[in-house]
């Protein structure tokens, strides 16, 4: 009892029984005045309460779906059910999650889910505990439409072969049930392929058909298979005497018609019909009583009878269309856009890894931004290194133009190309003819020399007491540049005195100029003939006799 007094003293002197005892009464027993309380708290209190009702239900409610009764008090027959008593406020910490009301029962831990153990047999394939394979049937699900389409139209490839099958007799006489559509099965099997040798010449015609379709579109095909089919038709004809078959006739659509049938269909006749017309009689070949000759002449005429005209094979090809002409903006605008596109692709390739990006161009100007650090740390060897980096940049710039230098052999071909222009293989040499009245004065002699020396021409000036003629062999280039000498440039009336400039008029003409096989000379030389059959002579040498002929009957307008 002692023990017992001694607890309750102790629940007497704790804060919550003080707490309760200021609240209602003193130690002693005496009450004391009560304090008034708030409505406030006690509407949340109330709140609360529903609240904890509801959720009560709820899990009630959940308790009764899986069949999980709560221990419920049973109450005794003979008594009364007493009426329900008020329920204590639901403490705050009832509502905290995982809290399990009195009574009933607390849920076991959850399980957790562990996969099954993996088992291999010594070749690798999944058993069971038993030792047995397991048989793993994995469905394929097609994803792509093209997939997914593959099953409807093997269903439709069925019901069209089903459909094309006629349908086979049962119920003759004939039909054994135990052999079924076993011999029927044989006519079903494909055939079995056999080799398909490639006829000769028909990747020929291939190659012939792909080229004309380039060159003149499918039209040009098209008439080449018509020409084709029409050589076939010919020559299933070859049997048929073509004798028999009537001139004109134009072969095509109407050949057939034209042509006739293989064989004649009258007998042949007395006389031909292209022979009647001209015939004095057109049904006989025999001539008249009074005269020897069958033919009437007068019917022969200056007019002739040409074949029927044939459209050609392939139409004609357009002409290509003319090239743009620009001007100086938009070149200098075309350069720059190609510039760009060489640098964007030497860009890409640098991200790619195949060509190796460039170092940077490091001056005395930029050194300290591009570096950095590394100069601040020691600028006099940053330094020498930027110097001679410079020095290896100027180097390889004096090396690349080095390299791109002509040597002496190739300015000179450069400066004769520029002079006399381009000489492309096979071209034929230009002769030129030129008529001169006089050639006596040694400036006109000395401009007509050197000027074809320096064009790179040949030939010589044959001067003759009647009048001189120049021959000189060369490129076009060199002729056109000649040519305005001997025609406009040297004054041929200016002499030294000028008495026989007013007595003699001088001029020069271009006899001839054209094309040749072979040059004949070697160099440009002077030659002086003092009569005509020496100069005649001098080119008869030559093979060149003709030439004379030609300045000779020559006359200048």
């Amino acid at each position: 009892m002692s023990g017992k007094r001694q607890a309750e003293d102790l629940d007497e002197s704790s804060p919550a029984k003080k707490q309760k005892l200021s609240n209602g009464a003193t130690s002693d027993g005496a009450p004391t005045p009560a304090k008034p309380r708030p409505a406030l708290p006690a509407m949340e209190a109330i709140a609360k309460a529903k609240r904890a009702l509801e959720l009560q239900k709820q899990l009630k409610a959940k308790l009764e779906a899986a069949k999980l009764k709560a221990p419920t008090p049973k109450a005794a027959p003979t008594q009364q059910a007493a009426p329900p008593a008020v329920r204590p406020p639901v403490p705050p910490h009832s509502l905290q999650p995982g809290f399990v009301p009195y009574g009933q029962p607390r849920p076991g831990p959850k399980p957790t889910f562990r996969p099954a153990a993996l088992r291999l047999d010594e070749q690798g394939r999944e058993i069971d505990e038993f030792g047995n394979l397991v048989q793993n049937r994995t469905e394929s699900i097609t994803t792509l439409k093209v997939n997914q389409k593959r099953p409807e139209l093997a269903r439709m490839n069925q019901e069209a072969l089903a459909a094309e099958k006629p349908d086979r007799p049962t119920t003759e006489e004939y039909f054994d049930e135990g052999i079924g559509f076993r011999g029927m099965r044989k006519l079903d099997r494909r055939r079995r392929s056999n080799f398909e040798f490639v006829r000769e010449g028909q990747f020929q015609k291939e190659a012939e058909i792909a080229r004309i379709r380039q060159e003149f579109g499918d039209e040009g095909v098209r008439q080449l298979r018509a020409r084709q089919q029409e050589e076939k038709r010919a020559a299933a004809q070859a049997t048929v005497d073509a004798n028999l078959i009537p001139l004109g006739a134009r072969r095509g659509a109407d050949a057939g018609a034209a042509a006739g049938p293989s064989v004649p269909q009258h007998a042949i006749p007395e006389v031909e019909w292209w022979d009647a017309r001209i015939l004095v009689h057109p049904e006989s070949y025999a001539p008249p009583a009074d005269s020897d000759r069958y033919i009437n002449e007068e019917k022969i005429t200056i007019y002739v009878e040409h074949p029927v005209p044939l459209d050609p094979p392939v139409a004609e090809a357009s002409a290509p269309p003319m090239p743009l002409m620009l001007t100086a903006k938009e070149k200098k605008k075309i350069r720059k856009q190609r510039r760009e596109e060489r640098e964007k692709e030497r860009q890409d390739l640098i991200r790619q890894g195949l060509l190796e990006a460039p170092k940077p161009k490091v001056k005395l100007s930029n050194m300290m931004r591009v570096l950095g650090s590394e100069a601040t740390a020691d600028p006099t060897a940053v330094e020498a290194q930027v110097r001679q980096q410079m020095e290896d940049r100027a180097q390889a710039h004096e090396d690349r133009n080095l390299a791109r230098k002509l040597t002496p052999a190739e300015k000179k071909e450069k400066k004769l190309k520029k002079l006399v222009g381009e000489a492309n293989e096979g071209d034929a040499p230009q002769v030129a003819l030129y008529k001169v009245q006089d050639l006596s004065n040694r400036q006109h002699q000395f401009k007509v020399r050197v000027n074809a020396q320096e064009l790179h021409m040949t030939g010589c000036m044959l001067m003759a007491n009647d009048f001189c003629l120049v021959i000189a062999e060369g490129s076009l280039k060199s002729h056109k540049k000649y040519g305005r000498l001997m025609l406009s440039r040297i004054d041929w009336n200016q002499t030294l005195d000028d008495e026989q400039q007013e007595a003699k008029h001088n001029s020069c003409s271009l006899v001839w100029q054209g094309v040749v096989q072979q040059k004949v000379f070697q160099k440009f030389d002077l030659e002086i003939c003092r009569t005509e059959a020496a100069a005649k002579t001098f080119l008869k040498l030559k093979g060149l006799e003709h030439y004379w002929d030609l300045a000779k009957g020559h006359t200048s307008e």
